[in-house]
């Protein structure tokens, strides 16, 4: 559908044409039967009028024809005709205009009418009519010399030009009829429609002339119709959406500047001494370790950039399987050992534990969760390792505590570069690890949840069945 204003257009004026036109022919041929019943109706009388001026006496029948009242059927242009005969018997009159022909009669006449069309005797299409009338004016009335009234085929014909000046004169009034109708529906629909999408012109133009770098906090359209509130709705909530994208894209970009110019910084400082100090060949060595371990920092901030750009634009692919959790957790730990303030660790999670997920999906969120522990918990404090199953699936759940957490950051926590103000003078932790985590989780088809109890930290890893297509 390309229009919407062509589409109701079309369909109503399509269909209001195709109505008015069909009503239009339904008027125009009930007009015309009604016509054409009149005009065999005055056929019918005419039969009946000439039934009535005949006369039977013994003598014979006469006939009392006027043709100054009946000029119809003496004249010499389009005339009418008539025919009088016995049944079984000759002709008794017949209209001059015949000129001694005869009638035709098709079918079985009888005390009904019947009617047909056929020529005229001019060459004409003309409508007949004949009917069987008994004489009823018959001379004498009473006594034993009144004869027996005789039957007579009464044969009526006449043009149809009359009826066909009335069915053209009805066709053209309903032809004009429809054409104004039409017209004036037309008109009425246009209105309807430009004015019923004008709620959505004014949404279009509200949406046209957003300015991105400043959106609103709600979108004005003015009243708008219950048809197109969902639309309005939806179109505000992604304007809302939006902002918010934008405002942690340039949030996400100055926490990136933020993250790089510190370890840069680094880089200048540490090459600018060692390129003073060229005969020490131990401080030379310890600027390039110095260089690498920065330059390694940078490399895992832009990696784990790229791998979240890339979740986002869901290109990552993810098999699910069944994982053996504890080598996972083991493997974390060992890694952490390096923490310096070390706290005490609960690892309960048994050989056999499995849940489903893709084993490169775990094994980093593992990590992250296990490694965040051992960072941010002090060294008289405790983190523990277990696995949770319910009627809805298994979990890996990490608790750490004591933590300077409050509730109110914990939906801070999977956006990228977000760290408590105390932990941004470490340069050791980037701050999207949880980011990085919570992505890979979500795109894998799993739950990574955080709560807070009091000062202790929850991390749970639940996984989650695949949504199926119905």
């Amino acid at each position: 559908m390309k229009s919407i204003r062509a589409y109701l257009l079309s369909r109503l004026l399509g269909g209001s044409i195709v109505i008015l036109v069909a009503a239009g022919f339904a008027v125009y041929f009930a007009v015309a039967r009604s016509h054409a019943r009149r005009f065999d109706e005055n056929l019918a009388d005419r039969v009946l009028g000439f039934a009535s001026i005949l006369f039977q006496t013994k003598d014979g029948l006469e006939f009392e024809f006027s043709g100054e009242l009946m000029p119809e059927y003496e004249r010499a242009n389009a005339p009418a005709y008539f025919e009088l005969r016995v049944v079984g018997g000759a002709v008794v009159e017949s209209s001059e205009s015949l000129a001694g022909r005869e009638l035709s009669v098709v079918g079985t006449p009888g005390p009904e009418p019947i009617y047909w069309t056929a020529p005229l005797p001019d060459g004409r299409t003309g409508r007949f009519v004949a009917q069987i009338v008994e004489v009823h004016h018959v001379f004498p009335e009473e006594g034993p010399d009144r004869p027996t009234a005789a039957t007579v085929l009464v044969t009526i014909a006449r043009g149809r030009e009359d009826l066909v000046v009335a069915e053209q004169e009805t066709m053209a009034w309903c032809a004009l009829v429809c054409v104004a109708l039409c017209s004036l529906i037309a008109f009425v629909t246009w209105t309807a429609v430009h004015g019923g999408l004008e709620p959505a012109n004014r949404l279009a133009a509200a949406l046209d002339a957003l300015d991105v770098e400043r959106l609103p906090d709600r979108l004005e359209v003015g009243e708008v119709p219950k048809e197109l509130a969902p639309v309005a709705e939806k179109s505000a909530a992604l304007i809302r959406r939006v902002d918010a994208a934008l405002k942690r894209e340039r949030r996400t970009t100055a926490d990136i500047a933020h993250e790089l110019r510190t370890p840069i910084s680094e880089l200048v400082t540490v090459t600018e001494v060692a390129l003073r100090n060229g005969s020490d060949p131990e401080g030379s060595r310890r600027a390039l370790s110095t260089a690498r371990n920065v330059a390694w920092r940078m490399g895992h901030t832009v990696s784990t950039l790229l791998r979240l750009a890339r979740l986002q634009t869901q290109s990552e692919r993810f098999e699910r399987v069944e994982v053996e959790l504890a080598d996972l957790v083991a493997e974390a730990l060992r890694s952490g050992n390096g923490v310096a303030h070390a706290p005490r660790v609960d690892d309960r999670v048994a050989a056999g534990d499995r849940m489903q997920g893709d084993r490169d999906v775990l094994r980093i969120v593992i990590s992250n969760l296990i490694s965040n522990a051992l960072h941010y918990t002090p060294s008289d404090g405790f983190v523990r390792c277990r696995v949770e199953r319910d009627e809805h699936g298994t979990a890996f759940v990490v608790e750490n505590g004591p933590v300077d957490l409050a509730p109110e950051d914990l939906a801070s926590l999977a956006e990228p570069f977000w760290r408590k103000d105390g932990a941004r003078a470490d340069r050791a932790r980037s701050g999207l690890g949880l980011a990085l985590s919570h992505a890979l989780a979500e795109h894998a088809e799993m739950r990574l949840a955080f709560t807070l109890e009091g000062s202790t930290f929850r991390a749970m890893l639940a996984d989650r069945e695949p949504t199926r297509a119905t």
